[in-house]
């Protein structure tokens, strides 16, 4: 099935989704996989409105999708997972309300941790030799199943500040873990989670490893007053791995930042 991924929005869903909307609509695609990380961006941590707005409008676009003939497929990232898990993190949001309630608004999108598209295992941050997929990890997320995210939301690896030698699905890092001790029983993969400037596609033996998150936006203090690390491509499966351009670098997408965003 001709299907488009999508790396990680963080409060951006209403730029980015449109573009890639119209890349559905021109290419004939029929699969969207969203990557997660859909949640918290930085200096956004008491912009309340931006997250009930960015989690109502994806819930309303998947909603659309549907009707257009078209599945998109919610994965979690671990900026997500402590809405679920209700541990807020330092670069949560700060409202209590407004933190129960992205978690509750995140559950309405159907959640899992993995996707299998053909040859490749699809999941936020990827799959080291210290996890292995369990079949919860294709299941949607219901209430019944949060507790199931705690190893997998603490088990964070060195390269990211944590206690572990590698981290989780979820924790992964592209460059220091999951390039170096890729999990042999997947041998391709394609992940968010770790910014890269370009879709990044590592060979390593038999190994094909894919990031794909490319939208990371950083404050700055003068205007436009953000810059952009990545180049805003998404991914095209059809038929083998494509990288798909949208209209990323421009100062339109900069106009929308400053009228969502907050700036310090």
């Amino acid at each position: 099935m001709k299907t488009i991924l999508v790396g990680d929005l963080h409060l951006k869903a209403q730029i980015i989704l449109p573009m890639v909307e119209q890349k559905v609509k021109e290419l004939g695609i029929k699969r969207v996989i969203l990557l997660g990380d859909y949640t918290d961006a930085y200096e956004q941590e008491r912009n309340f409105d931006l997250y009930m707005n960015e989690l109502d409008y994806l819930f309303i676009w998947k909603s659309k999708m549907k009707v257009f003939g078209v599945e998109v497929i919610n994965l979690l990232g671990n900026h997500d997972v402590s809405y679920l898990t209700v541990t807020p993190r330092m670069y949560s949001l700060q409202d209590a309300d407004g933190f129960l309630s992205v978690g509750r608004k995140l559950l309405k999108l159907n959640l899992q941790i993995a996707f299998q598209l053909d040859d490749y295992l699809v999941s936020h941050a990827g799959y080291t030799q210290d996890f292995y997929l369990e079949d919860w990890h294709f299941e949607t997320i219901t209430e019944n199943l949060i507790d199931n995210l705690d190893n997998l939301e603490d088990h964070v690896g060195k390269a990211r500040g944590g206690e572990y030698f590698l981290g989780s699905p979820l924790w992964a890092d592209f460059n220091h873990e999951l390039i170096c001790l890729p999990n042999p029983k997947y041998q391709k993969q394609i992940v968010g989670h770790t910014p890269q400037t370009k879709i990044t596609t590592v060979h390593k033996g038999e190994f094909e490893l894919v990031g794909i998150d490319t939208f990371t936006i950083n404050p700055i203090k003068r205007k436009p007053f953000f810059e952009e690390s990545g180049s805003g491509e998404i991914l095209l499966y059809d038929n083998g791995l494509t990288p798909l351009q949208l209209s990323w670098q421009k100062d339109e997408v900069f106009e929308k930042l400053s009228k969502t965003f907050d700036r310090s």
